[in-house]
């Protein structure tokens, strides 16, 4: 368990990770939630598509890029290993999946009081799920950033072993 706590610090990059994050996954849910009954009433099966196509098509593209860009920018990340839509459907899943629980166990709808609560509960959580869920972050290593800043030795490019030759 001290493992754990030592590998999970508190940090200001994995809040506003977390907090960009929740505060988006909060604003289109409540977005989604006040036009649903607009979306499901236009042409029934139309509408509907169209409903699922933003809630499961476009909103996990959108969470999955936010993600991908706060990872390059917040911990100098390169590349990803895990597409924008996937990335963006594993966060949906865990906040969909948390907010189904607190319908279900204190019985109440989702609303922006519900909202504002999960922003300041889940930010840190939700900062750890989104750095570790690109599979880690591949940061360039501090030799790696020494190699490119330094010019090659020994290539016969007027380094020191060039000289002795």
């Amino acid at each position: 368990m001290n493992g754990l706590l030592r590998t999970l610090k508190l940090s200001k990059q994995i809040f506003i990770h977390g907090l960009a994050i929740i505060v988006t996954l909060v604003a289109i849910k409540v977005l989604l939630d006040a036009f649903q009954n607009a979306l499901l009433l236009y042409m029934p099966p139309i509408g509907f598509a169209i409903f699922l196509l933003v809630l499961f098509g476009i909103q996990p593209i959108i969470v999955g890029v936010l993600n991908i860009i706060l990872l390059h920018r917040l911990y100098n990340c390169e590349g990803w290993q895990i597409g924008f839509w996937l990335n963006g459907f594993f966060l949906l899943l865990f906040f969909s999946t948390i907010n189904l629980l607190i319908q279900t166990s204190a019985d109440m709808p989702f609303s922006l009081g519900v909202g504002v609560v999960e922003v300041f509960l889940l930010s840190y959580p939700f900062g750890y799920l989104g750095k570790f869920s690109n599979r880690g972050c591949n940061t360039k290593s501090t030799q790696q950033i020494k190699e490119q800043n330094t010019p090659s030795q020994g290539l016969g490019l007027g380094g020191p072993a060039s000289a002795n030759s």
